[in-house]
């Protein structure tokens, strides 16, 4: 009957396709490669129709596959096909679906089509289970199958959080990778060269320049052009994060989550709480130090592409944060923590952040002594290293500060920090993979570990904690079960 019944995707499907069969322009460009060497001009026009036939075939290729795939979904699950040469036929039971999620682009808004992305434990982490373009009101009927209720009618909301624009703001300003946007910027550059015109990519980097010998300020123009590239790679990563998460909305719906928001791409997830491997309260060393929170989400098809949104509580205090999220997933309880290090174990903490922090510094005296002509930008580049030094060195600060575990119930809470920032990590007891408790020689003295937990997601996921006492670890994760080994 699904077999019977089962529809094609939307025929924009086709436009996606044809990149899957780009490598046959090999061809092509194999003639002229050759023709260019051997200066046969005529020889490569008389053939020109073998170029011809090569992009009819790429055309006809991802037809051919846009005809192959074929969907049906009810309420029982999602069953397709798919393949041209070798058939392949599956079937995806509804209460196997971990995130559903359709995305609606801004210049696919115009055509009514949306991207849907079905994801499960079975695949990946980079990639969905199964994906594939469709009218906006039949993704809005997957959404409600997905649901488990009929397209007409809605769940009753158990809870509802919208977040003020100034949070979303704030969590952008906080979460922007000047590395990431540089990276857009060098590529939209790029692109418009070769769109536009050489002469437009010229004149970008020539205004680039001249602007970074104005604004020199006594520094050396290539520091300056680094300082600009850095501040405008921000400030574009910035602008692209606010417009990821600008309209953000996360609703409560039975024992289910619908996260929506985005403006260039407007983004809708359905996902079960049981289906959350663990809720990351997260916090830089800045929003540390001004008491704010982010609450991001680690789940399976969750935050997958690097457009997704990641955070359903952006930028609250620590009151709101734990009221909004005993709203949203009542079973992710964060408790105060039972276990901490103990005061002989900082130098544990500081080790790693102290060699840069002293190493950086004296090999920029030291290049300074060596190049005096290059005082200037040496002084620069070692200010600019020293930087992320220090502030890993602050964040382990109140690593050590903070870092601990607790237990409620089936629940637990790990604090903990990762490069530079810190986790407050909640998750039950059925999401662990393995729990690994290591000791050093040092540590077997007065009976202290490392505590490693590994929680169950795409793949795994590691949460390390220093320096805790090894009988209180043994006692708070034995479930019954034997205790973690000493390794």
């Amino acid at each position: 009957m699904r077999k019977a019944a089962s529809v094609h995707a939307h025929p924009f499907s086709i436009l996606t396709f044809l990149y899957r069969f780009l490598f046959l322009l090999i061809i092509p460009l194999a003639r002229g490669f050759l023709s260019a060497l051997t200066g046969d001009l005529l020889s490569w026009i008389s053939g020109a129709w073998m170029d011809i036939l090569t992009v009819l075939l790429i055309f006809l290729l991802a037809w051919k596959k846009w005809d192959c795939f074929k969907y049906y979904m009810d309420e029982c699950g999602v069953f397709y096909t798919s393949g041209i040469f070798f058939r392949r036929e599956t079937f995806i039971p509804v209460d196997r679906i971990c995130t559903c999620a359709v995305m609606r682009p801004f210049w696919l808004r115009p055509l009514k089509v949306a991207r849907l992305r079905v994801d499960t434990i079975a695949r990946g982490a980079n990639k969905a289970d199964v994906s594939f373009y469709v009218g906006e009101r039949e993704a809005a009927r997957i959404l409600s199958l997905c649901r488990g209720v009929p397209e007409e009618s809605a769940d009753e909301v158990h809870a509802a959080y919208r977040p003020r624009i100034s949070g979303v703001v704030f969590l952008s300003l906080f979460t922007s990778n000047s590395f990431l946007g540089i990276v857009f910027i060098s590529t939209f550059i790029s692109q418009a060269g070769q769109i536009l015109g050489q002469e437009l990519a010229d004149l970008m980097l020539a205004t680039f320049e001249e602007l970074s010998r104005r604004v020199a300020f006594g520094l050396p123009p290539i520091a300056a052009g680094v300082a600009i590239a850095l501040l405008v790679g921000w400030l574009a990563a910035f602008l692209l994060n606010l417009l990821q998460t600008k309209n953000l909305c996360t609703l409560r719906v039975g024992d289910s989550l619908h996260v929506s928001g985005g403006v260039l791409v407007e983004k809708e997830y359905f996902l079960r709480a049981r289906d959350i491997s663990f809720v990351d309260i997260r916090q830089s060393l800045l929003t540390r130090l001004l008491g704010r929170y982010s609450v991001f989400l680690n789940a399976i098809g969750f935050n997958k592409d690097k457009s997704d949104i990641s955070a359903v509580i952006p930028f609250s205090s620590r009151g709101k944060t734990r009221e909004h999220l005993s709203r949203l997933l009542p079973e992710y309880t964060v408790s105060e923590r039972t276990l901490k290090p103990n005061l002989g174990a900082i130098f544990k903490f500081l080790i790693d952040p102290f060699w840069p922090c002293v190493l950086i510094p004296a090999g920029t005296v030291v290049a300074c002594w060596l190049l005096p002509k290059w005082t200037g930008l040496i002084g620069f580049a070692g200010f600019m290293l020293s930087l992320p030094a220090l502030w890993f060195l602050g964040v382990r600060i109140l690593d050590f500060l903070s870092s601990g575990v607790s237990r409620d119930g089936d629940c637990y809470t790990l604090r903990y920090s990762n490069r530079y920032y810190l986790h407050t990590v909640v998750f039950p007891f059925d999401k662990i993979a393995l729990v690994n408790v290591r000791q050093s020689i040092l540590q077997r003295g007065d009976r202290k570990c490392d505590l490693k937990v590994s929680t169950r997601a795409e793949g795994r996921f590691r949460h390390h904690i220093r320096n805790l006492d090894w009988d209180g670890v043994v006692a708070l994760f034995d479930a019954g079960d034997e205790a973690p080994s000493k390794t």
